[in-house]
């Protein structure tokens, strides 16, 4: 159902844009005007709802590297009992708002970090926001994680204390 809904929503915006563009390029002085105006017009304007979601999902890309994910050293950790904590934020300084999920593990006995992991989501642009029953984007997929991480306790025989 929610696919039928989005083709006709397709097919309405589809409409309007062209609508829009139709009077921006009626505007233009005819000076200037030739054949790729409308198109790159029709583009922009067609876009324009989920531009923010298309930058916005670069910069979750750019984010979301194997690197940033899982941080540790698997000579520290084999073999350890390790203890996890788990701590969340907002990146509100990106085109989306990114939320990260992150779990620390250490033991229980130190203070040092040996295992970082990180899982992030990220949220729905303006548009999103404007119908209101979106909470990820529509463009991409707002999850990034690592299988790594999951494999990683029975690959190096960590022990997980409560």
């Amino acid at each position: 159902m929610s696919g039928i809904i989005a083709l006709a929503f397709l097919g309405i915006w589809f409409f309007i844009a062209h609508k829009l563009t139709q009077f921006f390029t009626s505007k233009i002085n005819l000076k200037i005007k030739g054949k790729w105006i409308y198109p790159l017009v029709f583009v922009l304007v067609f876009i324009a709802p989920i531009a923010d979601e298309i930058i916005g999902g670069f910069q979750f890309r750019a984010l979301c590297t194997p690197e940033n994910l899982l941080i540790y050293d698997a000579e520290k950790v084999r073999g350890k009992g390790l203890r996890g904590q788990i701590t969340s934020h907002v990146m509100n300084n990106r085109i989306l708002p990114i939320r990260i999920t992150q779990t620390e593990w250490s033991k229980p006995e130190e203070n040092e970090v040996l295992i970082t992991h990180k899982i992030l989501y990220a949220g729905s642009g303006w548009l999103g926001h404007l119908i209101g029953w979106i909470s990820s984007p529509l463009t991409f997929s707002g999850k990034c994680d690592t299988r790594e991480y999951y494999e990683m306790f029975d690959k190096l025989n960590i022990i997980e204390i409560n």
